[in-house]
């Protein structure tokens, strides 16, 4: 079908600044672009590997630490068992840690790489579904904006997972084209897919979904080549069909305990588009006003310009941005919750390929080209301005203080210092743990239940000080209570997402607990709360609001 390989051929969007046919004309075109792109990616990665290491690890990515430091890979699929992410993402940072190390920014290193090489990707989708142009404003785009930057620098899977939904889309544009209007299964294409598709569905359970809703659209658009279509996810099956067993355990496992977490409700959509755009108001604003210009402007890239015309790109890309969102909305209404912004991030090269074809449709005319500019360069100004100003993202913690509470920790502690800390399998030992203190004595404890633990431990070692570790989730309150009742609090620091409370040994320990049938205690007023838990109702990768 004429016009619907547009990236095989010249961008039709510049062609009426290049004379058809000339080659110096596609030459200093060709070489502007890589320019500008090298310039893009410069940026990008200063803004991604800059400060890997300014601020702590946080909880989950604590856990990413734990669970790929197992000593073998079959520890490491069986600890993530325990968790709710397919396995991928930690067996490769255990087999980066060998090389890199485990401190912050080694563990970061992977997900910066990823980050960074969503810039080119995002490049050759927009290319390949309008032109350079919209390639090159939706990479600068994700190179600026605080999403894309913040993942980057997480010890997490979601920059891959922005990656990979990237490369299987490109993939995927090309065996649809080929399947709808040639009949024919592209094999180089379908090799790509089909190994992009696999590598997105073993990163996150969304890139599964993702996945799947392809399939679903494949199917549909190419109704008349079924055979084909089943034979190209056949292998993808397959290739999943060993660790189902194992998602099937994380979803009974993650919905006893209440481990996902998310609203059901549609409010989560608009809050979804802030939180692409680091929660700004105005950057939001802008970007709204252009995607209704491009619903203004430009109808014809979300219907077929004629009957049997082929299938409008930005269709497709409105289906991408909006299609987990639906899926995720209707599970969380009769089962688990899904609707969170992380999970949503495999819809963000949707969000940022539209809002660049917004800004080439808004502008039209000789000077369009002037006007397109200016406005992409102004947005990623105001994004970079916000980024580093207004949000002081660089200086600013916005995820659990866990280095600093431990920090105070193993600076004031003495050899009478019990620490009572509440982690799982030692996960605060990745700051606690030093040659000075490897012989300190601490007692995990969480629940009231455990609080004869520490009445022993203190009356076994004569303990004087208690420092009580609060990370990531509110202590029990009878736990506090009891502690209270039965030592002296002296001293409390508070910490983002983290606290350390300061008790004195003024009296020994009671012998008998309160009968566990009583109202149990309230704490006592003179303690100061902690800190609030940036995971509820804000998460820590949600940017502070700007002073």
């Amino acid at each position: 079908m004429p016009g619907w390989r547009t990236s095989k051929k010249k961008p039709a969007a510049l062609e009426g600044h290049y004379r058809p046919g000339t080659s110096a004309g596609v030459f200093l075109r060709e070489r502007w672009a890589l320019l500008v792109l090298l310039a893009i990616m410069l940026l990008g990665a200063t803004l991604r590997f800059y400060g890997l290491s300014v601020q702590s690890l946080w909880g989950d990515e604590l856990a990413s630490w734990d669970f790929s430091g197992r000593d073998s890979l079959s520890q490491v699929i069986q600890g993530v068992r325990s968790d709710v992410h397919p396995p991928l993402y930690f067996l490769i940072l255990h087999f980066t840690r060998p090389f890199f190390g485990d401190s912050e920014w080694a563990l970061r290193l992977p997900s910066a790489f990823a980050g960074w090489l969503c810039i080119p990707a995002i490049y050759a989708l927009g290319r390949r579904l309008y032109s350079e142009r919209e390639g090159l404003i939706a990479a600068l785009f994700l190179a600026v904006l605080w999403a894309p930057v913040y993942y980057s620098q997480e010890a997490r899977s979601y920059s891959m997972l922005i990656l990979l939904s990237i490369l299987t889309s490109y993939f995927w544009w090309d065996v649809m084209i080929d399947l709808r209007y040639r009949r024919e299964l592209p094999r180089r294409e379908a090799v790509w897919y089909v190994i992009c598709a696999v590598i997105c569905a073993y990163l996150h359970y969304f890139g599964l979904l993702l996945v799947m809703l392809q399939g679903v659209a494949l199917a549909a658009l190419a109704y008349r080549t079924l055979g084909r279509v089943t034979l190209l996810y056949i292998p993808v099956v397959l290739a999943y069909l060993p660790w189902l067993p194992s998602m099937l355990h994380q979803f009974r496992y993650s919905k006893e305990n209440g481990a996902w977490i998310g609203e059901p409700t549609l409010q989560a959509l608009p809050d979804y588009f802030q939180f692409l755009f680091g929660r700004s108001g105005i950057l939001s604003l802008a970007a709204w006003t252009l995607l209704c210009f491009l619903l203004i402007r430009g109808w014809d890239d979300l219907r077929p310009r004629r009957k049997g015309g082929g299938v409008p790109p930005g269709l497709l890309l409105a289906a991408w941005s909006l299609g987990p969102f639906v899926v995720s909305y209707a599970v969380s209404q009769s089962s688990v919750h899904l609707l969170t912004n992380e999970n949503l991030l495999v819809s963000l090269p949707a969000v940022y390929l539209l809002l660049a074809r917004s800004v080439t449709r808004t502008f039209s005319g000789r000077a369009a080209a002037i006007f397109q500019g200016t406005v992409a360069a102004g947005l990623a100004a105001a994004c970079v301005a916000y980024l580093l100003f207004s949000m002081d993202y660089y200086t600013t913690p916005t995820k659990e203080q866990v280095r600093e509470a431990s920090s105070y920790v193993v600076g004031h502690e003495g050899r009478d210092t019990l620490v009572v800390r509440c982690d799982t399998d030692g996960r605060l030992d990745y700051y606690l743990q030093t040659k000075e203190t490897d012989q300190r004595d601490s007692v995990e404890a969480c629940e009231a239940k455990d609080f004869p633990k520490i009445e022993n431990r203190i009356k076994k070692g004569d303990y004087h000080e208690v420092f009580h570790f609060i990370s990531g989730t509110d202590p029990d309150p009878q736990l506090v209570s009891l502690l209270q009742r039965d030592l002296r609090p002296v001293d409390y620091e508070r910490f983002r997402g983290a606290a350390v409370v300061v008790y004195k040994v003024g009296k020994p320990a009671p012998s008998v607990l309160p009968d566990s049938q009583q109202t149990p205690a309230n704490p006592p007023p003179n303690l100061p709360k902690p800190p609030p838990n940036p995971l509820k109702p804000q998460s820590p990768a949600d940017p502070p609001e700007p002073e």
